[in-house]
This record gives structure tokens, sequence and C-alpha cells, in this order.
């Protein structure tokens, strides 16, 4: 069981002595959960809950604002499990394992979409940690893998988080230089990073022009929850060829990519 310390049969019996309409509704959500973090998404929602006797609008009226509340994440069609807000309580479930869960089909499904290879990235300890990697056959970003580390300030999941951060973690990333250069295209310049960074933040958007590595473009996109800070971001990766047309479709593939899982997490797709 997840976070032993909520004792959820106690949560039920407090509430129907206080509010005994209420009480029914918060029972019925309660008796789901429990179904849920018992399960971790083995068995699909309707079967999982049929011994519950709630009529099925009623049953995904609940399971919806539990997505809500981040208690349970929708991790396929019907299947639900610990949301990740009671994840990094239990040791043997963390936030980013249930984030890169609930990633990784809809990132599967952008490559097929798009043909390049995609990631998932998060910020720690001032680099990236690619999450997820969706490979294709296009050979580029072949030196990426899963649980892998990327400096930030030359990757486009990388420029991403920086330009989301605050201004006051954001100047002591800065002035924790120097940058080395992977490239002849890395940059490197303080002035210049911050100013990259800017652009980032005003368009919602991230590219690294060749300088993580020679031939190698990304673009990448925040990934938020109900428009607060990006939890992660969205990335893929192709031949530096630049193409303002291509360009453009695969920031739209990337953002509607972002919206699906953002959306499985239990937020609301952006505006």
């Amino acid at each position: 069981m997840v976070r032993q310390s909520v004792n959820l049969g106690m949560v039920e019996m407090t509430a129907s002595r206080a509010d005994p309409d209420g009480a029914k509704a918060l029972a019925r959500g309660l008796a789901l959960l429990r179904l849920v973090l018992v399960d971790r998404g083995r068995t699909r929602l309707a079967e999982l809950a049929a011994g519950l006797g709630l009529p099925r609008t009623t049953m995904y009226r609940l399971v919806a604002e539990l997505q809500r509340q981040g208690l349970v994440i929708r991790v396929a069609r019907g299947r639900y499990d610990i949301g990740l807000a009671l994840a990094d309580p239990d040791p043997a479930i963390t936030r980013n394992g249930q984030l890169a869960r609930v990633a990784r089909e809809p990132l599967k499904r952008l490559v097929g979409r798009i043909g390049l290879t995609a990631h998932l990235g998060v910020f720690e300890n001032d680099m990236v940690t690619y999450l997820v990697k969706s490979p294709s056959p296009d050979p580029a970003a072949r030196f990426t893998r899963e649980g892998g580390q990327l400096e930030a300030y030359c990757s486009g999941v990388g420029k991403v988080l920086l330009a989301a951060l605050p201004d006051a973690a954001l100047a002591a990333y800065l002035a924790a230089g120097p940058f080395v250069p992977f490239t002849h295209r890395t940059i490197t310049e303080l002035d210049a990073l911050a100013a990259c960074l800017d652009q980032v933040r005003r368009q919602g958007w991230a590219i690294d022009d060749e300088e993580a590595a020679d031939g190698l473009r990304c673009l990448a996109v925040p990934l938020t929850l109900s428009g607060g800070a990006p939890i992660a971001a969205i990335s893929a990766s192709m031949a530096a060829d630049p193409d303002p047309r291509r360009d453009a479709a695969v920031l739209s593939a990337l953002r509607a990519c972002a919206d699906e899982i953002a959306s499985a997490l239990g937020s609301a797709p952006s505006a």
C-alpha cells in the first residue's frame, strides 16, 4: 500500500460523521482509489470497479477527479495507476518512474507520426536526465540513452527547463560556469546564453542547433500541469538540415504529445 500513513478507512469514517451526504461520494472515491493503489494499472477500470456497483458515469467522474487531484494517472486506455502526488513517499514508486510510464506510449506514437527520435527529460542536479528515449530509424541522437545525462545549456530539453527556473535559481546556474563547448556552435558566453534562454521563455520552445553534437538538431517543448512550471520537457531529434515547414510541424506534434501526457497525468490541456 502506498503512503501507509494515510488511513483511508479513518478518513471515510470521519467524513461520514460530519457530512453523511458528501461522505457517500467520498466513500465511493476512496474505495475506487484503494482498488487502483492495489491493482497498479493491470486491470481495466470497468472490470476493476465492477464489485463496487457504481454506474459507469459515476465511476469515470470519480476517477477524473482523482486524476485532477494527482492521486491517479492514466497509463493506458481504461487503466490507472498511482498518481504523482502519492508516488514519492514510497521509495519503490518514484515521481520520475510514474512520469516515464505515462509518457512512453504517447512518445512512441509521436515517433510514428514524425519519424524522429523523441525524448522525455527532467532537470536534476544542473543536468538533463533522460527518462524516456523513443527511437526511430533516423540515425540522429544515437549517443543518448535512458537514464543518461547531458548538460542542460546545450540541449533543447535543458534550455526549456532552464528558461523556466525562478530568476534566482537561473542566476545561480549561470554563475556556476564555465560552460564547455561540445561543438563550434555551443553557446558558452554568459550573456549570449542568458539571451537565448530569455527567447526560449518568450516563445515557449527551444532548439539545440548542433550545440550538443555536430550534425544534430533538437526541438523541445515544455510539459506542464495545469499551467504551472514545467515538470519535464519533450524533444525530437533530427539531422541538421533546417526546414522551417518541418520545424513548425514537429513543434505542433510535440505540443500535442505534451498535452496528451499532461492529460493522462490529470492536467487540463494547454490553451
